[in-house]
């Protein structure tokens, strides 16, 4: 079974689709390249209403759940949409919320963790900062 196959069971993004995933150049990270749907329209991350898009922005990466002790990355490039009430904004997607660059996923994970180890200590274990566990915390 493909790692695409298995994201699009356990992980799947309406609207979006896993494209291409690959090592890091220094084969120490997952990266897993994500497009829109041909068809999808982005949402306005203010009134959170389909919108027509503008441009892309720059590639982004998301943090996500570590997979065999290897550290996995969502890779995407944010669309602006033009909304008439917001103005121009960044779009809204189903895997994080705001400036974060951890996914849903990946904040429940470590806030479980947190739970049982204390916030440096699952940092240390994950690879992380200890701002995103506490951040995952909030």
């Amino acid at each position: 079974m493909q790692l695409k196959t298995i994201l699009n069971r356990v992980e799947r993004q309406k609207g979006f689709v896993y494209t291409r995933i690959r090592w890091s150049d220094d084969n120490q990270a997952i990266s897993i390249s994500i497009k829109p749907h041909a068809r999808s329209r982005p949402i306005c991350s203010g009134c959170g209403t389909k919108r027509p898009g503008y441009d892309t922005r720059g590639e982004r990466r998301f943090e996500f759940v570590p997979l065999w002790g290897f550290p996995v990355f969502f890779l995407y490039a944010m669309r602006r949409v033009a909304c008439p009430a917001c103005g121009v904004v960044i779009e809204k997607v189903p895997w994080a919320d705001g400036k974060h660059h951890s996914t849903y996923s990946y904040r429940i994970f470590l806030a479980a963790w947190a739970k049982r180890l204390s916030w440096k200590e699952t940092a240390l274990v994950f690879g992380t900062s200890w701002d995103t566990v506490y951040r995952a915390i909030d």
